[in-house]
């Protein structure tokens, strides 16, 4: 059990990678198209009153996306400037990756959805389209509930997929129904984003309830339908969902610029079958530690039958250990010399100190 923590930490460097970056103008920190696409909903045409929206494209889904975070954005204002500490901001940037990377591609080939043919397409075959479905959509129509995209909550349908419509919502009602708690979540976040006290670590820890608890549906619905995928691409897709967990533990920070930095250790295509990290040549160094740490973590979830996440939340319920652990991934990054026997002492250390902080 020792071993999970400086592996952890290992795994989920590149997401603290950017604690050294400051803010930038830069357009590449946005995800492909973010310019080009509408950013209000007044930009769709309603027929009969109602916006029909397809959310099995690219760019229309991206939409949802930007909508949500130009709602949002007066919220936020008290971080930053331009927006730029909207923890919503994840979501989108996610969604950018996914289709950088071929990941939203039908894994059949049976049709050219998201190849050449047809790039911007989305499959529903694609266990990565499906997932993000679930936090496109959810966040989007419980903002609609909220009030915070001001429009009626009958006025807004998106369209269903070609198939396998059961395991999706598609307007504030049907996913009321099928999903209550997490639109419930959803409401909560957003309630609490209005008020002006609440920190920005008081949002993280609603963000990250609310995200959780899409990810144990999307677990609980969607099954191992990432085994379509090659089998280094399904195992990653499997470890990522594990992963979320302990990272929603650490209240890590969804912002713009620590969301793009953290990108940039992810797997900049499809894993395929001879893939075997750390040793994968066209990825770099950062790519491949990413795959095989959280492959390690993942491993280490099962074995333990989840005690592990366990203590992990035990542990980052106290800030003073989250800013610690923080400060440490912090020191991984930065340290290429520090060795796995200093990260296990540095550990020993902590979850010996740990019942005396408060």
């Amino acid at each position: 059990m020792m071993l999970l923590l400086p592996s952890l930490l290992c795994a989920l460097a590149g997401y603290v990678s950017a604690f050294s970056v400051e803010t930038s103008n830069s357009k590449d920190l946005y995800p492909p198209l973010w310019e080009e696409i509408p950013g209000q909903l007044s930009d769709y045409t309603a027929v009969n009153g109602v916006y029909v929206i397809d959310a099995w494209l690219y760019p229309t889904r991206m939409s949802l996306y930007k909508i949500l975070i130009t709602s949002t954005k007066k919220y936020f204002e008290r971080f930053s400037q331009n927006n730029e500490k909207n923890i919503l901001f994840g979501l989108p940037l996610q969604h950018g990756w996914q289709f950088k990377t071929g990941r939203l591609a039908d894994p059949t080939k049976a049709t050219d959805c998201g190849r050449e043919g047809e790039p911007m397409c989305i499959s529903v075959d694609s266990w990565w389209a499906r997932a993000n479905y679930y936090l496109c959509a959810l966040p989007f129509l419980a903002a609609v509930e909220a009030g915070i995209i001001e429009v009626p909550t009958n006025q807004v349908i998106l369209s269903p997929p070609l198939k396998d419509q059961k395991y999706f919502c598609y307007d504030v009602a049907s996913c009321q129904s099928f999903l209550p708690n997490v639109m419930a979540k959803w409401n909560t976040f957003y309630q609490q984003m209005k008020e002006p006290s609440e920190s920005l670590e008081d949002l993280l820890k609603y963000l990250w309830d609310v995200h959780d608890a899409t990810i144990d549906v999307i677990a609980e619905n969607l099954g191992d339908g990432y085994k379509i995928f090659p089998k280094p691409e399904a195992d990653f897709a499997k470890s990522w969902v594990t992963a979320v967990h302990y990272i929603a533990a650490m209240l890590f920070e969804t912002s713009l610029n620590k969301t793009y930095e953290f990108q940039k250790t992810l797997p900049p295509r499809m894993l395929q079958e001879n893939d075997k990290a750390p040793l994968i040549k066209d990825f770099t160094a950062s790519q491949n530690k990413i795959v095989y740490y959280l492959g390690f973590l993942d491993k280490v979830d099962t074995f333990s039958n989840q005690k592990s996440l366990t203590l992990f939340r035990i542990l980052m319920k106290s800030q003073k250990l989250r800013k610690l652990v923080n400060a440490f991934l912090e020191r991984i990054i930065k340290d290429k010399n520090l060795t796995p026997r200093e990260m296990e002492t540095f550990f020993q250390k902590v979850i010996r100190s740990s019942k005396f902080i408060s």
